[in-house]
């Protein structure tokens, strides 16, 4: 027993230790396990790191980023979800599902990337943890819209302007129907018609950053517009375009119908790349209507519509008709007028609503936000840390001479412990722990120009800085003249520029703007010519034609119809019997046999005896017989009583006529005879240049102060294009010397010193600059070996463009244009100053440079002299693209060809060529440059540099830098130049 009990002992100590040892092992696995679950806990949480999404920058507002439940392998998060770190300024939000959403707009350029915490449960829960996720803000071409000042409209704070038009349309059109009537349509329209649906799936409006529009209207339906079956056919492949009629060639607006056929299935892919929406919203449709147009500016815009000429007449619904008529459509028209939407709201029907925050401006055409100082990011909504300097008056037409400038300096979003303002003049005013700091300019006088800048610095060592130039050379409101001493007392609601006086609005004139512009120009400054004809009145604001009797049309160019006349073509002819009628008056030709006022009545037939119808006959010979021989003793010069030679002047005038007729105009009488000279007072000498059309001479020029060394500029050639040439460039020389402003000592334009117009001796007396031209002075410096470390030599050059810059905006305030800016026609004077000369527009004097000849032009001119084809000369790779296509030159196409200059000046007086085609004709080039081909970037040229002269190659013409813009670019450029040298020293 004992044994056994012994035994029953020792078994029951060994079961008792088996059980401690299966609960030591048990607590262990449980420990293991717990241990597994925070592995697995922390695992998870380093797993939640390494989360990855990405989210496009232009989700809209609620759009999932990530859902946490499959994310984490869960059908339901543990609750709540909250935002710990990583969302600065409130970009996501956690929904109740525990999904991240886009709660603000993004910006990729701002910030790209957020590593966002959220905790998953709430704090009292034991199995919460932390969820790590990485969001990659993914860029979007085009997005956000860029705020473009060329098409800002203005806000309209008169109303509700929702689903209505950002513009007003006018339409105007006139169409001869086939019964020969005239009619005429007008409508102003600023919102959709009743019948338009603007939310209906088959519309889709669209629009970008660079002044755009699209509305593409789909047809599912032929039935759904007024044409009958078949009459999509007719207008196959037609191409409806309307261009500004500023003269600008470009197609403002067009209307075209795209088909979803075979044949032209290309066409509607390429249209479904431009806008991406297309093919979702519009379903297959079977015709597309896209109208395209580049928005108005700030102002009206006037569009002249062309019809393709292959276009069938068109059958219109005439409610005053009663029924359907058929009509040829001659003239359409529209007026695109900014008027703005609500301050909350944008798009072309003023729909959509602005998310621009804290005081930014939303652009009424994209809706893009204008951020005030201190914020940034699409919305305007994210704090952009740092300080900003500002003026008030903020306008700098507003700050003048004699006012009061107030200078502020604001901190944004930084703890500043010191707050500086450092003024033009050197001293400073400085505060610590300030947040603002001000200071007002009492009376402000020209020195006090200059640079203004605030600086910030915060504890940890951090500088900010914002800089702002005043710029006060300005007088006084209704003031002008270098001294603010002249009153401008402008009419027409002018304003008063404190240089030029009234700057008068289109169809005025004169010095208080008190004239309309004469006849046969509009416009601004009255430099368009009116297109109107057969004596209809053109008016002076916008060009339009007042029609006279006989004649309609956008020119006033098209006849009454056969049997209408009058004004308006409203009069019905009475002629009978084939009878020609008179477009204007009424009034009949007969067609024999008949006669009278309606050629209505019979004439009776008569028999001529013979020898009554020889006698005029001889008479006519014996007249024509006197009328030849006067003729031929006139040429011989055989009459006592001949006419006398017409004077100089007289000639002069006719000659520059026919090369600019307001030039001719321009020029007050007797401007020959105060700049002329006789050939006796003028010595000449050596010949230091010589061009195809004419030479210039080393000469010296007696006058009352001495003998001075001049340049004598003669044609070689004594046919009419040179003599025109020769006579317009005397012409622009003498207006530009004669303008009250002009300076001779400060200009950059060629000084004219004395004309000499005789009938065998015809000189330009200019003064004689010592240096040559700049394109010899380039040359010279290409072929020396300069030093392969130094860049291009610019700080000389670049000067040079400076100067020609001046050049050309003396030349715009006159309205003149020159023709042929280039490094040939650029002279450098002893004082190493450049002037822009050479006007005789494409007639180069002063090297050898070939040109093409004006019949390559890829078209005959019209009205051809054949005694001077050839003649003209055209130096086609500095011209514009406008130039080319038209003939004419602006000041835009001068600024164009300066561009070219500045390529001659990078490469040191190399030829320009696009794509190797040495000798282009005009229509060749004007197709290169409109497929957006330009001048390639030189080697040693600065990307800065290269995107002034892109600028000056914009297609646009008015998009192009004006001349002032150009010198002050190419001046910081000069600047920053000298400041790298001495740096670099």
């Amino acid at each position: 027993m004992i044994s056994s009990t012994k035994s029953g002992s020792a078994v029951c100590r060994c079961g008792s230790l088996d059980i401690e040892h299966n609960r030591d092992r048990n607590m262990a696995i449980k420990g293991v396990i717990l241990l597994l679950d925070l592995y697995f806990l922390l695992c998870r949480a380093d797993e939640g790191t390494n989360f990855t999404v990405s989210v496009f920058e232009n989700a809209e507002i609620g759009t999932g980023v990530v859902s946490l439940p499959n994310l984490l392998g869960q059908k339901k998060a543990e609750l709540p979800c909250v935002m710990l770190e990583g969302d600065r300024y409130g970009r996501f939000s956690v929904s109740t599902n525990c999904t991240v959403v886009v709660a603000r707009p993004m910006d990729w350029s701002v910030q790209s990337e957020y590593l966002l915490k959220v905790r998953v449960g709430g704090l009292q829960d034991p199995g919460h943890h932390v969820v790590s996720i990485k969001v990659n803000v993914r860029n979007v071409l085009g997005y956000p819209p860029v705020y473009n000042e060329t098409c800002a409209t203005p806000v309209n704070l008169n109303g509700n302007r929702s689903k209505e038009f950002l513009f007003s349309i006018s339409l105007s059109a006139e169409a001869e129907t086939a019964d020969g009537d005239v009619v005429s349509f007008e409508q102003t329209i600023s919102k959709p018609l009743e019948q338009w649906n603007t939310d209906d799936p088959t519309i889709l409006i669209t629009t970008d950053s660079r002044c755009q529009a699209r509305i593409a209207i789909a047809v599912h339906r032929l039935d759904d517009f007024a044409f009958e079956s078949g009459q999509w056919k007719r207008i196959e492949n037609s191409y409806l375009s309307c261009s500004a009629k500023s003269d600008d060639i470009l197609p403002k607006l067009s209307i075209e119908l795209i088909h979803n056929h075979k044949s032209q299935r290309e066409d509607l892919r390429y249209l479904e790349q431009q806008i991406p929406q297309l093919k979702e919203k519009l379903q297959n449709p079977i015709l597309i209507w896209l109208f395209s147009f580049a928005f108005p500016k700030k102002s009206k815009t006037h569009y002249v519509c062309q019809f393709p000429t292959l276009l069938d007449p068109v059958e219109i619904s005439q409610k005053q008709f009663g029924r359907i008529v058929i009509v040829h459509v001659e003239t359409l028209t529209f007026d695109l007028t900014p008027v703005g939407c609500d301050p909350d709201k944008y798009g072309v029907i003023c729909d959509q609503i602005c998310i621009c925050k804290n005081g930014a401006r939303c652009h009424g055409f994209n809706g893009a936000c204008k951020c005030t100082a201190g914020w940034q990011g699409v919305a305007c909504d994210i704090p952009k840390p740092g300080v900003s300097v500002t003026t008030i008056p903020s306008d700098p037409s507003d700050i003048y001479i004699s006012a009061n400038v107030t200078v502020h300096c604001q901190v944004h979003h930084v703890s500043a412990t010191m707050l500086v303002l450092r003024l033009a003049n050197g001293s400073e005013i400085a505060r610590s722990n300030a947040t603002r700091l001000e200071q007002t300019l009492f009376n402000i006088r020209l020195k006090d120009n200059g640079l203004y800048q605030c600086q910030a610095s915060d504890a940890n060592g951090n500088v900010f800085n914002a800089t702002i130039v005043v710029d006060i050379a300005k007088c006084p409101p209704n003031r002008k003249g270098e001294f603010c001493d002249e009153a401008c007392d402008c009419l027409q609601g002018a304003a008063c520029d404190w240089r030029d006086g009234c700057v008068c609005p289109p169809g005025w004139t004169g010095t208080r703007c008190q004239a309309t512009c004469r006849n046969g120009t509009f416009g601004e400054r009255c430099l368009k010519k009116c297109r109107c004809r057969n004596g209809a009145s053109c008016s002076p604001s916008d060009g339009k034609c007042t029609c006279t009797a006989g004649w309609y049309g956008l020119w006033c160019d098209v006849p009454c119809p056969r049997y209408r006349h009058g004004l308006g073509c409203q009069l019905t002819c009475t002629c009978k019997n084939n009878a020609t009628c008179d477009n204007v008056d009424g009034s009949c030709t007969c067609v024999a046999p008949w006669t009278g006022k309606n050629c209505d009545e019979k004439r009776a037939e008569q028999t001529v005896p013979l020898l009554e119808s020889l006698v005029p006959v001889g008479s006519i010979i014996v007249l024509a017989a006197c009328v030849a021989t006067i003729i031929m003793l006139y040429k011989r010069r055989q009459l006592c009583c001949g006419q006398p030679d017409r004077d100089r002047e007289t000639e002069a005038l006719l000659q520059l006529e026919q090369v600019e007729s307001d030039l001719a105009q321009a020029v007050r009488p007797g401007w020959l005879r105060r700049w002329g000279t006789t050939s006796r007072h003028l010595t000449l000498g050596q010949l230091v240049g010589m061009g195809r059309f004419g030479h210039v001479i080393r000469a010296r020029l007696k006058t009352s102060a001495g003998d001075v060394t001049v340049a004598a500029k003669e044609v070689r050639t004594r046919d009419g294009p040179c003599y025109r040439s020769f006579f317009r460039e005397a012409a622009i020389l003498v207006a530009v010397h004669e303008d009250r402003h002009h300076d001779n000592l400060r200009s950059n334009i060629i000084q004219l010193l004395a004309l000499v117009n005789e009938s065998t001796k015809t000189y330009i007396v200019m003064e004689y600059a010592s240096k040559g031209c700049l394109l010899r002075l380039l040359q010279q410096k290409r072929r020396q070996n300069r030093p392969h470390a130094q860049p291009l030599p610019y700080n000389s050059n670049l000067r040079y463009a400076v100067h020609i810059a001046r050049a050309l905006q003396e030349l715009q305030r006159l309205a003149l244009t020159h023709g042929d800016v280039a490094a040939r026609n650029v002279l450098i004077t002893a004082d190493n100053v450049a002037k822009l000369a050479d006007f005789g527009q494409a007639r180069d004097v002063y090297t050898t440079v070939q040109h093409v000849s004006n019949d390559k032009r890829g078209k005959e001119p019209a009205d051809r002299d054949t005694n001077n084809v050839g003649h003209e000369v055209l130096p086609l790779n500095w011209m514009s693209v406008e130039s080319l296509e038209t003939g004419e030159y602006t000041c835009q196409s001068d600024v164009w060809s300066f561009g070219v200059l500045l390529w001659e000046i990078a490469t040191l007086g190399r030829e320009p060529r696009y794509g190797g085609n040495n000798q282009p004709t005009c229509h060749q080039l004007a197709r290169t440059l409109r497929r957006g081909v330009r001048l390639r970037r030189p080697p040693d040229c600065s990307g800065e540099m290269y995107d002034v002269m892109m600028s000056c190659w914009r297609e646009s013409p008015p998009e192009r830098p004006v001349p002032n813009v150009l010198e002050t670019k190419l001046m910081q450029m000069c600047h920053t130049m000298i400041t790298e040298k001495e740096t670099t020293v």
